[in-house]
């Protein structure tokens, strides 16, 4: 195929340059400087084409004359490659769970309903311990089982106490026993734990094996300066709430109420060494614990005395204290005296005289009641509560002064003028 130049657009210049050339290399005839442009215009571009025809062939092989390619391209599939490593999830391996049996008998502490630790008592004192269980077995406890004695000192207890009625799983019973204070002083523990109906003991702990016990002081507390002492006799009186009849002594985590002595109580102004009621009555806004001592003859010269107030870490404590005493001929019951009591670093000191009731038969009843705050924090004492007896103090009598009168002043002589 030829090349189409368009020498339409080649300047004249170049146009003669070329018809020059060839002019000179194929022999033409001069033109004469009066040639007709128009004339040879046609000529010179037909030569013109022509020669750039040839010289393209010289310059430009042909198809033919390029090598025959016997190549046969294969397109290439290309897979591509993932660069993210694969990633190997480990095998699950499902631990096959074999379900632990519950055992038969098997028994968890509760709590301690009475007679918390080193709680102190009296040579001879009577109480009684009551436990909490819970059944965390999978049998039931029938009345052929029994609370039994194992270990320590029995206090003059029965050794063997037959359930009162059927326990089953996950349900609670409260075990009480009756026991007696030692003679001598010192500490006492008596270990116990629960027979099944063959026999086997068992108890709390994992594996059942632990015994539950009470601990108590015993201790000689009553005070020689008191014709009555309150503390020493705490658990002879009958203590209530308005949740019903409080063990004696009871344990601080009791919601019901409670009171206890202590030796070593942490007032809210003070720290002190004597013995002392703690006192906390049913968490309720108008909560309350009460108790009614023995039967007390009242002499002449008698005097109520104690300290009230809130213990220490108390904050919230606003308490009524109330001092009532019955008469047990008349049945009446008297007001002896009310005091309001907030947790302010202050304590009461209270001293009534009771020689107007003396040869009177009667019952004193101490009262705690919640008067606001927050019931929870109402931990009130009556710090050495007793009576004692104050002796009014002899009059010597004084012998009167003699006075002289005027008749019996002599006579003065007066000196004359003379």
């Amino acid at each position: 195929m030829g090349i189409s130049i368009p020498f339409v657009l080649v300047s004249g210049s170049l146009v003669l340059l070329i018809i020059y050339q060839l002019a000179q290399r194929q022999k033409l005839p001069s033109l004469a400087p009066t040639l007709d442009y128009g004339l040879v215009s046609t000529a010179v571009v037909q030569t013109v084409a022509a020669e750039f025809t040839k010289q393209a062939a010289e310059i430009i092989p042909t198809a033919t004359s390029f090598p025959t390619s016997t190549a046969t391209l294969i397109p290439e599939t290309v897979t591509p490659t993932n660069t993210i490593p694969s990633i190997i999830l480990p095998t699950m391996i499902v631990p096959t769970i074999t379900p632990i049996p519950l055992p038969c008998d098997r028994a968890q502490l509760i709590r301690d309903i009475s007679i918390q630790d080193n709680s102190p008592f009296m040579p001879g004192d009577t109480f009684v311990k009551t436990w909490r269980l819970k059944n965390i077995g999978s049998c039931t406890w029938t009345q052929k089982y029994s609370l039994v004695f194992v270990s320590g000192n029995p206090m003059d207890a029965k050794q063997v106490i037959p359930l009162p009625g059927n326990v089953a799983p996950n349900q609670t019973i409260d075990l009480s026993v009756t026991l007696k204070a030692p003679n001598k002083l010192g500490g006492y523990r008596g270990d116990w734990m629960l027979v099944n109906s063959s026999g086997t003991r068992f108890g709390i702990g994992v594996n059942g094996e632990n015994s539950f016990w009470v601990f108590i002081r015993v201790m000689g507390f009553e005070n020689p300066k008191l014709v009555y002492d309150f503390a020493a006799n705490l658990c002879r009186a009958d203590w209530l709430s308005s949740s019903g009849k409080l063990p004696c002594p009871g344990t601080s985590s009791a919601t019901e109420g409670f009171v206890f002595l202590s030796d070593y109580p942490r007032l809210e102004n003070r720290q002190e060494n004597e013995w002392t009621i703690l006192a906390h009555p049913n968490n309720a806004s108008k909560g309350w614990v009460s108790g009614i001592y023995p039967e007390f003859v009242i002499a002449p010269n008698q005097h109520f005395i104690a300290w009230v107030g809130c213990l220490a870490d108390s904050k919230g404590c606003n308490v009524i204290f109330r001092l009532d005493m019955k008469n047990l001929k008349t049945g009446v019951i008297k007001n002896l005296g009310i005091w309001y009591e907030i947790y302010d670093g202050k304590v009461t000191k209270i001293d009534i005289d009771l020689s107007q009731h003396a040869e009177k038969h009667v019952q004193f009843i101490l009262t705690i009641q919640v008067n606001g705050g927050t019931p929870e924090r109402a931990n009130a004492f009556w710090f050495v509560p007793g009576i004692i007896l104050k002796v009014p103090p002899i009059l010597t009598p004084v012998p009167p002064t003699a006075t002289m009168t005027p008749t019996d002043i002599p006579p003065t002589d007066t000196p004359t003028g003379e």
